[in-house]
């Protein structure tokens, strides 16, 4: 596969490296393209998007693994943290009626409507930001994402140039 940050053009179909060479001078000489050199060219021009498709693939991969690996650990406290929370949560706000009851005087019923509605307000406030600290967070596969977007650049340039005589 060619370097793409070393390829230059001077001018259409100059390309130089593996890809491109031979086509820019068959079709610059001005006698025309022979089926043949067509053939090449496209079955050239076929193993060079397989290459790209199977690397773009592998880096894939290789990005999966590593976001898997880094959320193996911290998602297994998060799930324990989140498991002991939800079972301490009915006790905690019991427990906080129950004071409201004792030390403010509040009738039970509602006590226990006031604790339920801050905390709905609580959870509410908290999904709120949750919902946009994710939207603005950069998840994914960054790495896949710019080298499929550079791969696409050079098919682009390779379609673009391809068979077009160079400059006399």
């Amino acid at each position: 596969m060619a370097d793409q940050a070393s390829m230059r053009f001077n001018g259409p179909g100059a390309a130089t490296g593996r890809m491109g060479a031979s086509r820019a001078a068959t079709v610059g000489n001005g006698s025309g393209v022979s089926p043949a050199n067509v053939v090449g060219g496209l079955s050239e021009f076929g193993e060079d998007l397989l290459s790209l498709a199977e690397l773009q693939t592998r880096l894939a991969a290789i990005e999966m693994k590593q976001n898997v690996a880094a959320a193996k650990f911290g998602g297994a406290v998060m799930l324990t943290g989140a498991v002991l929370a939800l079972a301490a949560l009915p006790i905690a706000l019991a427990g906080i009626a129950e004071l409201l009851v004792s030390h403010a005087g509040m009738n039970r019923g509602f006590a226990l409507l006031a604790v339920a509605v801050a905390t709905f307000a609580i959870a509410g406030i908290c999904i709120a930001v949750a919902l946009g600290r994710l939207r603005s967070s950069d998840l994914g596969f960054p790495l896949s994402r710019e080298e499929f977007a550079r791969n696409v650049n050079w098919l682009r340039t390779v379609v673009l140039y391809s068979g077009r005589a160079g400059r006399r």
